[in-house]
This record gives C-alpha cells, structure tokens and sequence, in this order.
C-alpha cells in the first residue's frame, strides 16, 4: 500500500474578504463625499451668482442698436452694477466715474478693448444727438464685452473724493 495515498488534501486558507473596510478606506470615502458635496455646493452658488449677468447678457441681445441703445444699454449696465455691488459704487456714477468704474471692473486685455465703445457710451448716454452706426456698433461691443468679462466678485475700487469732485 502507498503511504500517499493516506494522506488528506491540504486544505487552502480562506481568502480576504473586503469586508469590513478598514479605517483608510472609510477615510478616503467620507473625504470623496465631502469633496463631492463641497463641489456641487460651489457649482450652485456660482450658477445663482451669474444668473443676473446671464439674465443681462440675454437681454441685451434683444436691444436693438437705434437712437435709443446708450440710454438703455447704460441703464442695463446700472442695474448689472447695482445687482452685484453696493449702491454707493454705482448709483450716483456718471461721466468718467461711471466710464472709470466700468473700465476698473474689466482685466487689462478686455479694457483696452472696451474703452472706446463706453466712453462714448458715457459721454452720449442721455444726449439728444444721434449717434452713426459705427459708434452704435462700438458701444454694442463695449456692453457686450463687459457683459461677459467684468470681474463682479468684489467691487471695484472706490472713487476718492478728490476724483469725484473733479467730474462733477
């Protein structure tokens, strides 16, 4: 008789079962779940942040470029300006405290872009005198450009007292 063949099989350890994780991974899920929340926290809050810049943007497309366009494209930006900052930046701003303050509100590559279409957005706002189709133009870019690219998140520097005595 063969003495392997009175041998029992060996016997295989069972396998590591995933189950219960250990702490690192219940470190890591909670941390991927705060991440997670904290970043659908910040999508919302931005998408309400810029709804009233989109709602802007919207209704300035339906403007139409006539006699009437300074007037109502000014009014569209105070109302922009007034929405995002407070009053005391932009209620009473005009001329080239108004233009100034628009133009603070851009970065330096969109203001050199911007700055001829509000300045005669600013000088022609609410005069009688009609403008040409290139200046309509012009000031339709400016709106439009600072529409998209003004930097609303804080305010821009105020107006000292010195400046604003000086364009009244």
């Amino acid at each position: 008789m063969d003495p392997l063949a009175q041998l029992k099989d060996i016997h295989i350890p069972q396998g590591v079962d995933w189950w219960p994780l250990a702490w690192g991974w219940w470190i890591l899920a909670l941390l991927t779940v705060a991440l997670l929340c904290y970043a659908v926290y910040a999508l919302v809050r931005h998408i309400r942040f810029n709804r009233a810049r989109r709602e802007a943007i919207a209704l300035h497309k339906t403007l139409e470029a006539n006699e009437q366009y300074p007037a109502k494209a000014n009014q569209l930006l105070k109302r922009v300006t007034l929405h995002y900052f407070d009053a005391t930046h932009s209620a009473a701003a005009f001329g080239t405290a108004w233009q100034s303050l628009l133009l603070n509100c851009l970065a330096d590559k969109h203001q050199q872009k911007a700055k001829p279409g509000l300045e005669l957005l600013c000088n022609s706002a609410y005069q009688p005198t009609s403008l040409k189709d290139e200046q309509l133009n012009d000031i339709h870019q400016a709106v439009s450009t600072w529409l998209q690219h003004a930097r609303l998140k804080q305010p821009p520097q105020p107006l000292t007292t010195g400046e604003v005595n000086a364009h009244v």
